[in-house]
């Protein structure tokens, strides 16, 4: 039994001088063996054709010579971890000399160890993966598109009710004879109006590209100063302000974004809210590391089937955007979720069981400046 088992050992042996030297030169991939300096001992075809006409003859060619200079330091620090770890190891570079192609590469570093698990050489593989990625980054383009499209759809769609709704109410404006009939068009006119200036405005701050002055004050002054301006509205429409609050440290935020998150958080509760109702509002602190501000409704919360597109930007559960209708269409929660994203925060969404949605604001205490 011992005797086979030697047999069987010795068969691999036979066969490193050519089987595995025409695996190494056979593989479809560049390959170097090299020292833990990076000098090159040996390499295969497609290494040599990588290698060609790079370095200096007067010397042995090392990895460096095959990568753009602003690589070696990649290089240098993945040699160093494999001596340290003895663990496989991978970083990407881009490799286009003169009057050569760019092509970007997966580099492979991986350990050749002795019967001694010492490190002898390392074997570095070269995988081109241009092609991958520019398949990678044509479907990331065709899906950009593709929301550039439904995002350009949905704007056209409601900038299309308002100016209809414009449209109509100028035309039976010009047809009345009375003063007050008038005054009465041309308010839902100006109400019209002041819709668009408001989706407008939406639209700017989503795309990031409202450079107002930022006016920084404590995130506590500015939810407390918010309710007591609007208390009073609330109560005008049947709702009720349950607020408690605990003192936090100071969390410097910009105040006119974060009015705009709060506005489009209560103008949600508010409408889930038509016939009045309780909304509840919390503010203290998470842990160490963060604050969080609540703010619930009363109504009826929201369905599973709309709560993974709540953010959505045109997302609505209300229906279409009509003539009569002075609600946003569908971006208060997606500008207030990049806002706060702007803010190093995070904001999400869940049920509550006795009934009511509830908006949980997590802001960190030390924001990253």
């Amino acid at each position: 039994m011992s005797v086979s088992m030697t047999n069987r050992a010795a068969a691999p042996a036979q066969l490193d001088a050519v089987f595995f030297r025409r695996l190494f030169e056979g593989a479809g991939l560049p390959i170097f063996a090299c020292d833990v300096e990076g000098d090159i001992l040996a390499w295969n075809p497609l290494g040599e054709k990588l290698l060609h006409g790079r370095g200096d003859d007067t010397r042995r060619p090392n990895l460096r010579d095959v990568l753009p200079k602003d690589h070696h330091p990649d290089l240098e620090d993945n040699l160093k971890a494999l001596v340290e770890t003895r663990e496989p190891l991978e970083f990407r570079a881009r490799i286009g000399f003169e009057n050569e192609e760019t092509t970007e590469y997966a580099v492979w570093l991986t350990p050749v160890c002795d019967d001694r698990d010492r490190l002898e050489y390392v074997c570095v593989w070269f995988h081109d993966i241009t092609a991958r990625l520019q398949l990678r980054r044509g479907m990331r383009k065709r899906e950009r598109l593709t929301t550039l499209g439904a995002l350009a759809g949905s704007v056209a769609h409601h900038y299309n009710n308002l100016l209809c709704s414009i449209a109509t109410s100028l035309e039976f404006a010009l047809n009345m004879n009375t003063m007050s009939a008038m005054r009465r068009v041309l308010r839902r006119t100006a109400d019209a109006v002041g819709r668009a200036t408001q989706l407008t405005q939406q639209l700017l701050v989503f795309a990031q590209a409202d450079h107002r002055l930022r006016d920084l004050s404590d995130l506590t002054e500015i939810v407390l100063q918010y309710f007591d301006q609007h208390e009073q509205d609330l109560a005008a429409r049947g709702i009720k302000l349950d607020m408690k609050w605990r003192r936090i440290p100071l969390v410097p935020l910009p105040r006119d974004h974060f009015n705009i998150v709060i506005d489009n958080l209560v103008r949600n509760a508010s409408e889930a809210m038509p016939d009045g109702g309780v909304l509840t509002v919390t503010l203290g602190r998470r842990d160490e590391n963060a604050a969080v501000l609540t703010i619930g409704d009363s109504g009826p919360g929201i369905s599973p089937g709309d709560m993974e597109h709540i953010f959505e930007p045109f997302f609505t559960t209300k229906g279409e955007l009509g003539a009569g209708q002075t609600r946003q269409a569908g971006m208060g929660l997606a500008v207030s979720h990049g806002l706060i994203g702007e803010m190093h925060g995070s904001i999400s969404v869940n049920n509550i069981p006795r009934g009511g949605a509830r908006f949980e604001i997590v802001l960190p205490l030390n924001p990253a400046q």
